[in-house]
């Protein structure tokens, strides 16, 4: 009997509980890596009408100034890098041998509804593949600052932000803010969920603040048409917010050019707490980091990728 590429609803009951904490932060890293630009994509049948077998991959998707990242993951998860249509590029896993290994690596520590993607290629996978057969994970409920999905999906969603205004030469009205935001829903539903609401409560719990819903315009690449997304928003702001999420990237670092801002962002904090922006030197520094940031950054460094754990 074939796969049934038409299952999305999944028994409870044959999920598997998540037993044991995984040491490798690169894993849990790569989940919220593939839960923010992944997209785990399945053949509609197993053969084309010439008779060629098709293949599932998991492809993720990079700004051109992230190509470097790109490239420190590659022969890690034994991919291969291609160009696509404007500033990015794809990282695609391909054969069923290095998909495998990468559904290990990521089964049991995903933490949003795109679980079901997941679900559906490890239920290939155990279909049509002679390795280890894998069981079919549950959600990661473990704190999220016990390992690196939140980095992961941080590089992918998130942003700093340095605003101000300057009155005779210093800055005034210093606002330092951390923002993730993810769609509302995920879209297709099984039994576990299509909400991106509650990982986002989760998110905006651990930080001690909120959730604001916002409306977005976006483009289908398909179509061309533009059509109004929703999404919810986390922001971090308050100092004490702002010390803890310091702290878990301290621990679990942001590994694409997002680590750059964030380096910027910390200087800027610290200006803050010692109160040196009051002074002209110290505003001219603020301004400084804040025109060096995100679109801005014309200088990169990736000697945060040296050593990482792998």
């Amino acid at each position: 009997m074939g796969f049934d590429y038409n299952l999305l609803l999944y028994s409870t009951s044959a999920l598997v509980p998540i037993l044991c904490k995984e040491n490798n932060k690169l894993d849990s890293y790569l989940a919220g890596l593939i839960e923010g630009d992944g997209s785990i994509k399945l053949p509609k049948k197993v053969k084309s009408e010439k008779g060629k077998i098709l293949y599932p991959s998991i492809t993720i998707t990079f700004a051109s100034k992230d190509l470097p990242l790109a490239q420190f993951l590659s022969p890690i998860l034994n991919g291969s890098i291609n160009k696509a249509k404007g500033e990015y590029y794809v990282l695609s896993v391909y054969s069923l041998k290095a998909l495998h290994s990468l559904c290990q690596r990521i089964n049991g520590k995903f933490r949003t509804p795109k679980i079901e993607a997941l679900h559906r290629l490890i239920h290939w996978l155990n279909e049509y593949n002679k390795f280890e057969r894998l069981d079919l994970l549950n959600l990661d409920n473990s704190n999220l600052l016990s390992n690196a999905w939140l980095a992961g999906l941080s590089d992918c969603d998130s942003n700093f932000l340095v605003t101000f205004t300057t009155q005779s030469g210093t800055a005034k009205n210093i606002q330092l803010t951390y923002r993730l935001s993810q769609r509302q829903n995920y879209h297709k539903t099984s039994e576990l969920g299509n909400s991106y609401l509650p990982i986002l409560t989760e998110i905006a719990k651990t930080f001690n603040t909120k959730i604001v819903s916002f409306e977005r315009s976006r483009i289908n690449v398909n179509t061309k048409y533009s059509f109004i997304e929703l999404g919810y928003l986390v922001t971090v702001k308050s100092l004490s917010s702002r010390n803890e999420l310091i702290k878990y990237f301290s621990e679990f670092s942001l590994l694409s050019s997002k680590h750059l801002d964030y380096l910027d962002w910390v200087e800027s904090h610290e200006l803050v707490l010692s109160q040196k922006y009051k002074t002209i030197e110290g505003t001219s520094k603020l301004i400084q980091l804040k025109n060096s940031m995100n679109t801005k950054r014309s200088q990169f460094n990736w000697d945060h990728l040296d050593g990482y754990n792998k």
